[in-house]
């Protein structure tokens, strides 16, 4: 524990006396790391609750013998992405319904296109933000990396200025160089991994839209 807030302390001292330059670098990396742990924590929650309503979706559309039941199973939850697919449907049929009752085999096609577009939405709202984890994976490490450069070019200015290459004026620099890499990787290694991952889920999430469009299709045929 003794060694830990000794290095703690150690960082925290060499950031104190870090120039201008390297406090900007790292606050920049702080608040992309911020932000990005965020958008980590809040992308979690909503697809384990879009992913949760899909499943129950399915099963619930599986035990539908009808579109009239789906709805009304359905009719409680109108922050439930799942739920947005059969109100849209049924918006489209009950517009056509008014100038032509029946169920028309042109009206099924309508729907069809109906729910590949809400699937496209609800799709763009569960990537929305992703973007900026991809962002920090990409720039976080060149940020750390200028940060590195700067903290040399200030050893080689020390270097320069006192006339010795001592290890008392060349390490504060490289040390200030090596923190603000170390940074930069920290910020971008959770981003990228989390924005993979994300990606993977959203391949699932959208195939179980395209499922259950499926199965909507389905009850309305029959």
């Amino acid at each position: 524990m003794t060694n830990l807030n000794g290095y703690t302390g150690g960082i925290l001292g060499l950031l104190g006396s870090a120039g201008p330059v390297a406090k900007v670098v790292v606050l920049i990396l702080l608040v992309f790391s911020i932000v990005s742990w965020t958008i980590i924590f809040l992308k979690m929650r909503q697809f384990s609750k879009t992913e949760k309503e899909g499943e129950g979706f399915i099963r619930a559309v599986k035990e539908a013998d009808s579109f009239k039941k789906l709805i009304s199973t359905y009719r409680e939850s109108p922050d439930n992405a799942f739920y947005r697919l059969i109100l849209a449907s049924y918006k489209e049929i009950a517009s056509r319904q008014k100038e032509n009752p029946g169920l028309k085999p042109e009206t099924i096609g309508v729907v069809e296109n109906t729910l590949r577009i809400v699937v496209s939405e609800e799709s763009e709202k569960l990537e929305r933000r992703l973007s900026f984890l991809a962002t920090t994976a990409n720039t976080a490490p060149f940020i750390g990396l200028f940060g590195t450069v700067w903290g040399i070019m200030d050893s080689f200015r020390e270097i320069g200025v006192r006339g010795t290459t001592s290890l008392a004026v060349v390490a504060p620099g490289i040390s200030e160089a090596l923190i603000a890499t170390a940074l930069g990787l920290a910020t971008a290694i959770p981003a990228v991994l989390a924005y993979n991952y994300f990606l993977g889920r959203l391949k699932r999430i959208n195939s179980k839209m395209d499922n259950a469009s499926m199965y909507v299709l389905n009850i309305l045929e029959k």
